[in-house]
């Protein structure tokens, strides 16, 4: 839930708002750490090792993917096309980007140990992940409104809402899917997770994405599929350096 979170966030600040991209990694940086040591408990078990954070990786992001398709008819209200089945191809299309990025983040993060052993003797603190993602969603809102503050365009303004109301059911369907317990709880196990390696993480694997090619593509996509209004914004996208 944290990565599809973060995806609404990215798009929706780097597809309307056009800030500068390296304030906003250090905006990302900010509000991870913010996030991780706000749902971290005192409570410890021990470190997972890496094929057990890798089956709970796989298993939170199919998850919202099965998820996506049920909670795309929250857009049907917004009548933003009248042919959503290509909207929702659009971004069905950018499963791949969000498959990188959320590979990239937990490679380069270092939160899990292959040695067995070693796992089962390093001891670390446990979080809380209904907190976790409700301070993930409290960030995306938060930005998001500032957006919408910052805006006069009606039709742009309700692309975002719509995209946020997707969001919302997304989430409500993810933690029903985990209503008795997360998988890493269910394992015993966490990630050790040290705020260097989670910047470092977030600068190595956003320099590693070709972000305003995906985002541009998405919003052309989107224009083509019968979204009125956001051609502009792809245009101003295509041509930034």
């Amino acid at each position: 839930m944290f990565y599809l979170l973060l995806r609404l966030f990215i798009i929706s600040w780097t597809l309307f708002s056009l800030i500068d991209a390296m304030k906003f990694i250090e905006m990302i940086s900010k509000s991870t750490i913010d996030v991780l040591h706000g749902s971290r408990r005192d409570e410890t078990v021990r470190q997972c090792t890496c094929d057990e954070l890798s089956d709970c990786y796989d298993s939170a992001k199919q998850q919202a993917y099965d998820c996506f398709d049920p909670c795309f008819k929250e857009i049907k209200p917004f009548s933003l096309t009248d042919d959503p089945d290509n909207l929702r191809a659009c971004f069905q299309k950018r499963r791949g980007f969000v498959d990188s990025i959320v590979t990239c983040f937990r490679t380069k993060i270092k939160a899990c140990e292959n040695n067995v052993e070693k796992a089962r003797e390093t001891v670390v603190k446990t979080y809380d992940y209904p907190d976790m993602i409700k301070r993930v969603e409290e960030v995306v809102n938060e930005q998001i409104q500032t957006f919408l503050n910052s805006i006069t365009s009606n039709r742009v303004k309700q692309v975002v809402n719509a995209g946020a109301s997707v969001a919302r059911c997304i989430k409500l369907c993810f933690m029903e899917k985990n209503k008795d317990g997360f998988c890493l709880s269910k394992k015993g196990c966490e990630p050790d997770i040290e705020d260097r390696n989670a910047k470092l993480a977030i600068k190595q694997c956003s320099r590693l994405i070709n972000w305003k090619k995906e985002v541009s593509d998405l919003c052309m996509c989107s224009s083509q599929a019968g979204v009125h209004g956001i051609s502009d914004y792809c245009g101003m996208l295509s041509i930034m350096g």
